[in-house]
């Protein structure tokens, strides 16, 4: 993860390739990723960066309403001073469309 120092009062976060501009008091970046390909489950066929812990979640279930599996991943980023830590907040397993129920399994720490 990487940060620079953009216009005004935002700064540019790059967490795995991923960009996104946020106020420099947020405290925490949400990278969420989707593996989507059954036929090759180590692959990410989609990934977001968000503030919104909520937004990230309703992603990933609406990504994976077919099927595959997806985890969201905190990124601290208020700290700017100290390494960064990051902690996975958790799995989903798809499908998640009904009649399926969604499984979601606890973060491994990290």
């Amino acid at each position: 993860m990487t940060q620079t120092r953009a216009d005004g009062d935002r700064v540019a976060v790059e967490i795995k390739g991923k960009l996104v501009y946020v106020p420099k008091d947020t405290a925490n970046v949400y990278l969420v990723e989707a593996h989507t390909d059954e036929h090759v489950p180590k692959i990410v066929t989609g990934a977001i960066l968000t503030t919104d812990l909520m937004f990230a979640w309703t992603w990933l279930i609406e990504t994976l309403a077919d099927g595959g599996w997806g985890e969201v991943i905190a990124f601290d980023v208020l700290i700017k001073t100290h390494p960064r830590w990051s902690h996975n907040l958790g799995r989903i397993d798809g499908p998640t469309k009904h009649p399926n129920p969604l499984r979601h399994t606890s973060a491994d720490g990290q």
